[in-house]
C-alpha cells in the first residue's frame, strides 16, 4: 500500500456504521468500473459492503463534516473479530495521491479479522484487494490496512495458525516478507513465505491476470510448503536476491538512505541515514535541538514522515527555531514577539509542506517511552511510511513505565538505547536521539554506546565564535558500517541555521 493519509477524528462504532451505510448506497457504474477492473465481482462488495464517494458533496454525521476526505474513492470497511467497523480505508478511483486514505489510522486490527475464527490456514498478505480476491476464491486471508505496519499485536492474533505469508512482488515485499516471519517466529505454528511469479505484481494482479487462478494459486501454496518441509531451515540463498538488490541501488548511484540536508554528512553515511540508531552527543547548548530540528525541516520538506518527540523543549519552542530559520532571525527574535506578524505568516507559507509530514509530540514526565512509541506507530501506519524519529533527549525520558527501573544514569540511558534500537530494528526506521554528554572526559555508557549504529559529536571549537558565526564540527565517533569522519560546520546564530564549511 502506498502513502496514507488520515483524518484523526474521534469516531464511535455507531458513526462509523452510519458513514457504511451512506457510502455504500453511493455505489455507482463508476466505481462498480473499478472493481471489475480489479477483478472484484458485486457480490463481494455486497458482502463486505464497500462503498463510494464521488466528492460532489459534503456529508454530516453528529455534525463532524468529512466533506472531500474520501472524494473519488472506493471506501472499505475494516471490522474486528466481532464484525464491529473500527475504520474506514479509502482507495483513490483515479490518478490522485495518496492512493489510500484512513479515516481514524487504528493500527491494531486486521482486515477481514473474522475469518481467522473458521480457519487454521490463512494467508497474509499486503493490502485489501489482495484478501478480497482471495476471499472470492473462498481462501482464508488477512492484511493490515496499512503497509508495513505487521507488528506484535498482530502476530498474537496469528496464534497457533499455519500462515502463508505472500506480499507484493519486489525488494519491498520481500522484506517486509522476512520481517512478519521473524514476528511470527513465537506465535504461529508454521510460517510459508510464498513467491509469485516473476511478473506479477501481488496476489490480485496474480487473480486479474492469471488463467486459472485458484488452481495456479493452490499449486503455488503446495510447492512452498512442500519446498519449506524438505529445507524447514531455509540456507541463505533465500536472501541472495535480497541482498543484490540492494547492492545494484548502491552500485547505481540509487541510495536509501535519507537525506539530512548535509551533503558530506550524507556522504560519510552512504546515502544518509538508514534503519538504526543515531545518537548525537554533546555538551550543554551546542546546537543538538537546533542540528536535528533543521535535519527534521529537511527531511519532512522532501515529503519523508517525521515525528519529533520532545521531553526538553515545547512544541512552540521548536515552531519558533523553525519560523526563525525561514526568516534568517534569531528565534529569541521570534520567541519574544519581535517580529512583524507579516514576515511570520510568509515563513509559516513555507513552513506549510514541511508541517504537513512533521508530527511534534510535546512529553512531560508522564508521558512512557512505551506510550510514545505507541503514538510513533500509529503516526508510521497514518502517513504509509515509515518515519525518521527524533527523540530529544533520552536523559528526561522518565523511567516510569519500564519493566525495571534503572538504578543509575548510565544504566538509564543503556535501557532507552536498547528500546530505541529494538523499535527502529522492528519498524525499519532511522531514530536519532540527543546525549547530554561532552564524549570524550565522560563516556558514552558501554551499553548505550553497543546498541548504538553511529555515534555523532557535536562539538563548538574553541575560539570558534565570531562575527560570521561558530564554528562546530560534526564528529563521527562510531559508524558500524563505514569509516570515522569529521564534518566542519558553522552556525549562523544570527540565521537560526547550520551550514558545512
Amino acid at each position: 500500500m502506498s502513502e496514507v493519509q488520515h483524518i484523526g477524528a474521534a469516531k464511535t462504532a455507531f458513526d462509523l456504521e452510519e458513514l457504511v451505510t451512506h457510502y455504500h448506497k453511493q455505489l455507482r457504474e463508476e466505481a462498480y468500473a473499478y472493481l471489475e477492473r480489479r477483478g472484484i465481482h458485486q457480490e463481494t462488495a455486497e458482502h463486505y459492503r464497500i462503498g463510494f464517494e464521488p466528492g460532489k458533496f459534503g456529508f454530516y454525521i453528529n455534525s463532524d463534516k468529512l466533506g472531500d476526505f474520501f472524494e473519488n474513492r472506493i471506501i472499505i470497511p475494516i471490522t474486528n473479530a466481532d464484525g464491529i467497523t473500527v475504520d474506514l480505508v479509502g482507495r483513490s478511483v483515479d490518478q490522485r495521491e495518496p492512493k489510500y486514505k484512513l479515516l481514524l489510522g487504528e493500527g491494531d486490527y486486521l482486515f477481514n479479522e473474522s475469518i481467522l475464527e473458521q480457519t487454521e490456514d490463512v494467508i497474509v498478505c499486503g493490502g485489501v484487494f489482495d484478501v478480497l480476491s482471495l476471499a472470492q476464491a473462498h481462501l482464508p486471508a488477512v492484511c493490515v490496512p496499512i503497509w508495513m505496519s505487521f507488528k506484535e499485536i498482530h502476530a498474537d492474533k496469528l496464534r497457533d495458525k499455519r500462515v502463508f505469508i505472500c506480499l507484493g512482488n519486489d525488494e519491498a515485499g520481500r522484506r517486509e516478507s522476512v520481517r512478519i516471519q521473524a514476528l511470527l517466529q513465537s506465535t504461529a505454528k508454521q510460517t510459508f513465505i510464498m513467491q509469485l511469479p516473476e511478473s506479477i505484481r501481488d496476489v490480485n494482479d496474480f487473480f486479474v491476470r492469471v488463467q486459472n487462478p485458484l488452481d495456479s494459486f493452490m499449486r503455488l501454496l503446495n510447492e512452498t510448503m512442500e519446498e519449506t518441509m524438505l529445507l524447514p531451515i531455509a540456507p541463505d540463498t533465500k536472501n541472495i536476491t535480497i541482498y543484490t538488490e540492494e547492492f545494484m541501488k548502491r552500485h547505481r548511484g540509487q541510495a536509501s538512505g535519507v537525506p539530512t540536508g548535509f551533503a558530506t554528512l550524507d556522504e560519510a553515511l552512504f546515502g544518509g541515514l538508514r534503519s538504526g540508531l543515531y545518537l548525537l552527543a554533546g555538551a550543554a547548548s551546542s546546537g543538538k535541538t537546533m542540528l536535528m530540528k533543521q535535519m527534521a525541516d529537511h527531511i519532512a520538506l522532501h515529503q519523508t514522515p517525521v515525528v519529533y518527540v520532545s521531553w526538553d523543549m515545547t512544541g512552540f519552542e521548536l515552531w519558533a527555531r523553525s519560523i526563525a530559520r525561514l526568516i534568517g532571525t534569531e528565534p529569541q527574535n521570534v520567541l519574544s514577539g519581535k517580529i512583524e506578524p507579516r514576515q511570520v505568516a510568509e515563513a509559516n507559507k513555507r513552513y506549510m509542506p514541511i508541517s504537513n509530514m512533521l508530527w511534534t509530540i510535546e512529553c512531560s514526565l508522564d508521558s512512557t517511552i512505551d506510550r510514545v512509541m505507541t503514538n510513533v506507530e500509529r503516526i508510521a501506519g497514518m502517513s504509509g511510511k515509515t518515519p525518521v524519529v527524533f527523540i530529544d533527549h533520552i536523559n528526561r525520558i522518565p523511567a516510569g513505565g519500564l519493566p525495571n527501573p534503572p538504578r543509575s544514569s548510565a544504566e538509564h540511558q543503556t535501557v532507552i538505547a536498547y528500546m530505541l534500537k529494538h523499535w527502529s530494528k522492528e519498524w525499519g526506521g532511522p531514530v536519532i536521539a540527543a546525549v547530554p554528554s561532552d564524549i570524550g572526559d565522560e563516556r558514552l555508557p558501554e551499553g548505550a554506546e553497543a546498541s548504538a549504529d553511529v555515534i555523532m559529536r557535536l562539538k563548538p571549537e574553541p575560539d570558534g565564535t565570531s562575527a560570521n558565526g561558530i564554528r562546530s564540527s560534526l564528529q563521527l565517533l562510531k559508524h558500524r558500517n563505514g569509516t570515522l569522519a569529521t564534518i566542519p560546520l558553522r552556525f549562523y546564530d544570527q540565521q537560526a541555521r547550520f551550514a558545512e564549511e
